[in-house]
């Protein structure tokens, strides 16, 4: 959803078919770090010594690197699917440029980051108490995620 997000408003089936090979490559990125993620819950697995900890973070590690090799290769097949049948890139192209939807996922991005910040802040308040590590964790991902988004809204306001 968010590489979708992220990649609409193309107004020919060319320029649709550019933003779908884009997206194919960012998938591929996708599909490699799942490949890191089962790796390094394998190597965790091996090299552990803690294996209460281990066992838990290696299992983790293996299933969300699985969810995204398996998850990425479908939707590489599926949009290379699209890119060979112009019915089929036309009526996606067509789809993917509601704007109606496109709105309501913004806005649903846009919330979910709000809300996010402000569920973090609260848990920033209470970890204060009972551990520095998690309060500075989290005070770090606040302000990585600060500066995200205004290095975000710098690039498309140039972009624009």
């Amino acid at each position: 959803m968010l590489l979708k997000m992220m990649m609409q408003e193309a107004k020919t089936d060319g320029e649709f078919r550019k933003k779908l090979e884009i997206r194919i490559k960012m998938t591929w990125v996708s599909v490699l770090m799942g490949v890191v993620a089962v790796v390094s819950g394998v190597a965790m697995m091996m090299l552990g010594a803690d294996e209460h900890r281990t066992a838990f973070l290696s299992g983790v590690y293996c299933g969300i690197g699985t969810v995204a090799i398996v998850g990425g290769i479908i939707s590489v097949v599926r949009t290379h699917r699209m890119l060979n049948d112009e019915k089929l890139l036309r009526s996606e192209r067509i789809k993917e440029s509601d704007e109606r939807e496109n709105a309501i996922c913004k806005n649903a991005a846009s919330s979910a980051g709000t809300a996010l910040v402000y569920l973090m802040f609260a848990a920033l308040i209470v970890a204060g108490f009972f551990s520095m590590t998690v309060f500075w964790t989290l005070w770090g991902t606040l302000i990585g995620y600060f500066l995200i988004l205004k290095g975000m809204k710098v690039y498309y306001q140039k972009k624009n």
